[in-house]
């Protein structure tokens, strides 16, 4: 059996779809978490393919990195992947529509003048933001239920979910972020309820 070892700051951030994946299916892995600018961090960083993390390091040797090539990967062992071609072309519709938000909003990330940088994110919030959060919520409408694939939660929602959490909290963002938006709220909604996810939450 293979083994797993997921490697990422001590925080949510990328890699926290894919800890959730792995525990809603009950896949053991390891759980690295370091700390910025110690010496396991740098040789992390060393290791990873790209100099990025999170790095999945598999069977103990083999190391991936890229947030979304590891998530696919483990959704793709799990019941949270597309179970068609289609359902996996419509996931990944949803996935680049929220990835072309966050590398627009990666200026506002990566700014860091403390004054421009509370500008460009109060602009990001009025401006560019409302777009991308309506091109999602437009693709939800055309579904049943309140995940991408209409009843069923994949990895895709996960994300989503993992995201507007973060944007919901107001020191990253805002608390009413999801009030102009029931589908993408409902959805949110869906997957934080889901109890799995949930028990995970609250580890």
């Amino acid at each position: 059996m293979s083994s797993y070892e997921l490697v990422y700051y001590n925080s949510r951030g990328y890699a926290e779809p894919i800890r959730i994946l792995f525990n809603l299916s009950g896949i053991e892995f390891k759980d690295t978490r370091l700390a910025a600018g110690t010496p396991e961090f740098a040789a992390a960083l060393k290791r990873s393919p790209g100099g990025c993390l999170p790095s999945l390091v598999l069977d103990g040797n083999r190391v991936v990195c890229q947030s979304l090539a590891i998530t696919r990967y483990v959704a793709s062992l799990t019941d949270y992947k597309g179970r068609t071609a289609e359902d996996t072309l419509y996931v990944n519709m949803f996935i680049e529509t929220l990835y072309d938000l966050i590398a627009r909003y990666d200026e506002v990330v990566k700014e860091k003048d403390q004054n421009i940088k509370a500008k460009k994110k109060e602009g990001a919030y009025e401006s560019y933001f409302p777009v991308y959060l309506s091109k999602l919520e437009k693709m939800l409408s055309a579904q049943s239920g309140p995940f991408i694939l209409g009843d069923r939660m994949t990895w895709g929602d996960i994300v989503i979910m993992s995201f507007l959490e973060l944007k919901q909290n107001p020191e990253y963002g805002r608390a009413d972020l999801l009030s102009n938006f029931p589908k993408l709220a409902a959805q949110y909604r869906g997957v934080i309820e889901e109890p799995g996810v949930k028990r995970w939450s609250q580890l």
